[in-house]
Order: C-alpha cells, then sequence, then structure tokens
C-alpha cells in the first residue's frame, strides 16, 4: 500500500510517501475501499501533511471527508472525486463515515498499460491542479459506482485470468468519463459565460432606460432565473445587485468626468426625479451625488470648459470587464493621453502604480492617470471594470 520515507522531512518538514504495491509485480496500481483504508491505517498518519510520488484518486459514495491539498481545504461529499497530483502537499483533515474508493497509481503503470492513452490522463491532473474538486456528479453516480466496483473486483482478484490489461482497460474507461464529464461542463461554462458577457454588455448599453432583471432578460430570450445563475457564477452577486453596481458606477463616471448638473445626469441616466437619483446613490454609497463630486473632482476638469466637445468624449470612452487571477501577468503599462479608472467588482486585488499599490475590493476604485504608469495584480481573483477616458488632443 503506502510507506513513508522521512528522510527529506528534516529539509521541507513534509514526509514523502513512495508507491508500495501490495500485490506481486510491483505494477504500479492500487485501489482499495476508502472505509477501509481508513480502518487499517495508523491514526497517527491522519491530520499531517505529507507528499506522494503517485497519482490519487479519490472518490466518496458516503458521507464526508475533509482534505487539504498544497494548504486549501476541500470538503468531499457522496458522489464526488478529489484528483490530486504526485508531489502536492495533502492532508487528511477529517473524515466521517465516509466510504468509496482510493485509487492510487504510478507513471509506470500510465506508459505500461495505457501508453496511448496516458497524455489525457496526465492533462486531466494537469487541468484540474487549481481545481482538483470535482462535484455535481450525481447524474454519473451510477456509472462510476459500477466501473469503480468492477476496477476493484479485479484488483482484488488477480489471477492468470484477471490481469493488470484488464484493471488498465477498467481504469481507462473510468478516465475517459470524468474526461468528458469535464468537457461536458467546459462547454456548458463557455455558454454560460456568453450569457454573462451579453448581460454586462447590454446593461451598459441599456442602463439608462431598462434596470430590471425581466428586461435584459427578454432580450436576451432567457429567462430571469438564467441570468441571475449566469450572474451569480461569474461575479458572485444578483443579476439586480449587478445593474445596481453597475448604475452606481454611470452616475460616479458622470459626477467625476462631466461638467453637468445632478439634474442632467439624473435625467440622462432614466430617472424620473433628481430627488430620486439622490435617494438611490446615498442609499447605496452612503453620500450625496453633491459631496462625492466635490471629494472626487477630476484632475483634467479644466478640459471640459468652452469649447471642448463633450460628444465625442463621450462616444470615445471605453468600457472593459477584466479577470485578474493570481497567475495572470499583467505588465506595466500607461496611455498618453487616456485616464483608466478601475473599478472592483468581485473579488480583491491591488492597483500598481509608480507611487506604489492601491489594495482594490469590492466598490474600490483605481485611477490611472494619463501618462502613469500603471498594472493590476491579485493574490486570488480579481474582476474589474475598466473605464478608458481621453483627456486632452
Amino acid at each position: 500500500m503506502i510507506s513513508t520515507d522521512n528522510k527529506g522531512a528534516l529539509m521541507e518538514k513534509v514526509s514523502r510517501i513512495k508507491f508500495k504495491d501490495l500485490k506481486k509485480g510491483n505494477k504500479g496500481f492500487e485501489i482499495i475501499p476508502l472505509k477501509g483504508f481508513f480502518e487499517s491505517t495508523d491514526s497517527s498518519f491522519f491530520g499531517k501533511q505529507f507528499r506522494t510520488d503517485f497519482y490519487n484518486v479519490i472518490y466518496t459514495t458516503k458521507g464526508t471527508s475533509v482534505h487539504e491539498i498544497d494548504f486549501v481545504e476541500y470538503t468531499v461529499n457522496a458522489n464526488e472525486l478529489l484528483i490530486v497530483s504526485s508531489n502536492r502537499v495533502h492532508k487528511y483533515s477529517s473524515f466521517e463515515d465516509s466510504e468509496g474508493y482510493l485509487i492510487m497509481f504510478t507513471e509506470g503503470f500510465l506508459c505500461e498499460y495505457l501508453s496511448n492513452n496516458s497524455s489525457e490522463i496526465k492533462d486531466l491532473f494537469s487541468d484540474t491542479y487549481m481545481n482538483p474538486h470535482l462535484k455535481s456528479l450525481d447524474l454519473y453516480a451510477t456509472m462510476f459506482n459500477k466501473l469503480l466496483d468492477a476496477l476493484y473486483y479485479s484488483y482484488s482478484n488477480l489471477n492468470s485470468i484477471i490481469n493488470y490489461e484488464l484493471i488498465a482497460s477498467t481504469f481507462k474507461s473510468f478516465g475517459q468519463l470524468v474526461i468528458n464529464i469535464r468537457l461536458a461542463e467546459e462547454a456548458s461554462d463557455k455558454r454560460n459565460n456568453e450569457i454573462f458577457i451579453q448581460f454586462t454588455k447590454l446593461v451598459d448599453e441599456f442602463i439608462y432606460k431598462e434596470k430590471t432583471v425581466d428586461g435584459y432578460a427578454n432580450m436576451m430570450h432567457v429567462s430571469k432565473k438564467t441570468v441571475n445563475l449566469m450572474t451569480r457564477r461569474a461575479v458572485d452577486i444578483s443579476a439586480k445587485q449587478y445593474i445596481i453596481q453597475q448604475l452606481i458606477f454611470k452616475i460616479k463616471l458622470k459626477l467625476s468626468f462631466e461638467q453637468k448638473s445632478i439634474n442632467q445626469i439624473s435625467d440622462e441616466l432614466g430617472f424620473t426625479e433628481p430627488s430620486n437619483m439622490t435617494k438611490f446613490f446615498k442609499k447605496y454609497t452612503g453620500v450625496s451625488p453633491k459631496t462625492f463630486r466635490n471629494e472626487n473632482s477630476n484632475p483634467h476638469d479644466s478640459m471640459t470648459n468652452k469649447g471642448f466637445d463633450l460628444d465625442s468624449i463621450r462616444d470615445a470612452i471605453e468600457v472593459k470587464v477584466y479577470h485578474i487571477t493570481n497567475e495572470a501577468i499583467v505588465p506595466l503599462h500607461k496611455h498618453v493621453k487616456i485616464d483608466e479608472l478601475f473599478y472592483c467588482i468581485k473579488g480583491s486585488g491591488f492597483g500598481v502604480s509608480e507611487d506604489g499599490e492601491v489594495e482594490l475590493n469590492v466598490g474600490d476604485a483605481f485611477i490611472a492617470s494619463a501618462g502613469t504608469i500603471h498594472a493590476l495584480r491579485s493574490e486570488g481573483d480579481l474582476y474589474v471594470v475598466s473605464v478608458l477616458v481621453p483627456v486632452g488632443g
């Protein structure tokens, strides 16, 4: 099964576990029931971090188990998978009546018995590296259970009839099922993302006259429920909250960059009365539009004096949405005649400039004035709306 090698523990303070096949021949594959694994393994093993030199797949059919993978905690429930690549820091934190299977296999097993499909299996582990926890597999539970039961039966009854070729064939079917499920989910996610992107574009274009989720759902010929679901998946807020955020954002932009009266801005954004916009803005920001304008005056206000073509500037403004991950590298750059304003709509991160970094959380803004070198970074996920505003001819 498994044997620990602590020679490197003093250096890395994480035990290394080498593969040890219980069957003769050391073919590099093992499948054991989770219940038996938990009952037979020394209790001192659990709750400690370790690394393995082999691949691990944990499938739960009953109960719950909690794992740490590279110090991130995952709670695995029934009909869920945990895919753990070799050499990752893994810890069994807890388990409650957890049943299912633990599959362990080596690179050698892949090369010898799945040579034609080894790259697909490796790609599966690579693709799930950032998210090793596969959920929502209830529809496939029956197939998973049958395949793994057959795989365990074959492994438990190795003899002259049942051999590693048969085990490899069954395991290949299991792996292909997981791969196909992920491909289907990716296609669905792409479609879901397209709906959200379409929603954001429509909100940006029509928010001055349409402020309801129903209205945008009708434009896209989908249900209100679908718009809400896709928005929550994308930015973890409801579609109504997103519309409110964008309306507040547009009011702030106009107050900061346009020399128009509050009455004019209210009329342009479709409020029936200026007092309604004032109440709305103060409810969600805590300050009145007048106070916000006084505290956030645009350094280029002088350009909006007589002779400046505001309509041309308005037409030239560009709005984009960016998702900055912890792996994304946004190079330092500048815009010679453009102010760029970043508004955080989800997650957190930092706006980077020559003067240092500005922390960004939901509702925060970061302004990079024309000619200022700037970038963005995040230690997790950062979603921002970027607005490019020309400031001079």
